[in-house]
């Protein structure tokens, strides 16, 4: 059996490392945005509500955004996805982030039956939102924001609501799996639960409270861990996997465990990719693996990493711009 030296001098300055990042996350300033940077592109549910204004009005009282800006809406009543797809082509400059949401009004038409994910229907949205996501790349957008709608209310929207379910579940594997740009998966169901009666009166648009309990839940998910949404940071740590995963505190267990395999623990405060990388101590790269964590908080990771010869090696542990690195010994 293989074994592993690692230093406990490697550990705790990995956790010294970890305390001064989080202070320094703690300390940073809040992104300065201009108006330009935040677009919100839809259909009704954002043209016809006061969510656009809210959003800048919260953006405003956090000293985010300069009292004479506004975050632009390209949002249009009535549109098809294929539609909102266009209004991104269009727009210009394009958004460095993205509030969007899409497929409502296409959703409406029947799947002929119990909707599934291979229906008509609900397979040529997800083909417009794989083109959409692709577009958004194109055109530079860093991050975007999707948000799964609230349930419809009534029996008139029951084909609706048969459909939203299972697009629901499609999008939230599409935009999650995006990582250029990267998406965030919004479930504005779980904000409308017992509001349904304040927060729409046609069971399908925004009141205005509704839409202010919108504007507040996104700008809730925007600000979390310093504003980790957005990049715009002059502070050293820009990089948004660092400052999200500020939890993350890799080890190298004390040994590999059955044959060839190295074993990381560490701690994620979100589901995130781990790489390792091993080097001889001249430099010269002899194994590179990425593996993606499944769930957050503390956890075990192995890595099958075959055959290596007797001697010392560097093993680097990266997550985002944050890595850990100690020495490893094999022997046999």
């Amino acid at each position: 059996m293989y074994q592993i030296s690692v230093s406990y001098f490697n550990v705790l300055k990995c956790l010294i490392v970890v305390l001064a990042l989080i202070v320094q996350v703690q300390a940073q300033k809040k992104p300065t945005l201009k108006g330009t940077d935040l677009v919100i592109n839809g259909e009704s549910f954002f043209a016809a509500s006061n969510i656009a204004s809210e959003l800048t009005r919260l953006a405003r009282a956090d000293g985010v955004l300069p009292s004479n800006e506004s975050f632009k809406q390209i949002a249009v009543s009535g549109a098809y996805i294929s539609q909102i797809l266009g209004y991104y082509k269009n727009c210009n400059p394009k958004p460095k982030y993205l509030l969007t949401d899409g497929g409502g009004n296409d959703l409406m038409a029947s799947c002929g039956g119990t909707p599934t994910a291979e229906c008509t229907v609900i397979k040529n949205c997800k083909n417009t939102l794989q083109q959409y996501i692709s577009e958004m790349k194109k055109g530079g957008t860093k991050k975007f924001l999707w948000m799964c709608y609230p349930d419809p209310q009534g029996t008139r929207y029951a084909t609706l609501k048969a459909n939203q379910d299972v697009w629901a579940v499609e999008t939230k594997k599409m935009v999650l799996a995006s990582e250029d740009p990267k998406g965030l998966w919004f479930d504005m169901r779980t904000v409308w639960q017992g509001h349904y009666s304040q927060y729409t009166s046609d069971g399908i648009h925004c009141t205005n409270a509704g839409g202010s309990a919108c504007a507040e839940a996104f700008w809730k998910a925007m600000k979390e861990n310093n504003y980790a949404f957005f990049d715009t940071n002059t502070t050293s740590i820009t990089n948004e996997s660092t400052v999200r995963n500020t939890a993350f505190l890799p080890v190298v267990s004390s040994q590999f465990v059955g044959n060839s395999n190295v074993t990381v623990s560490l701690s994620v405060s979100d589901p995130s990719n781990i790489k390792l990388q091993l080097t001889t101590l001249s430099g010269r790269n002899v194994f590179t693996a990425n593996q993606r964590t499944a769930v957050c908080g503390p956890q075990t990771i192995t890595f099958p990493i075959g055959t290596l010869s007797n001697g010392v090696y560097l093993c680097k542990i990266q997550n985002g711009n944050f890595t850990n690195q100690s020495k490893l010994i094999v022997s046999r």
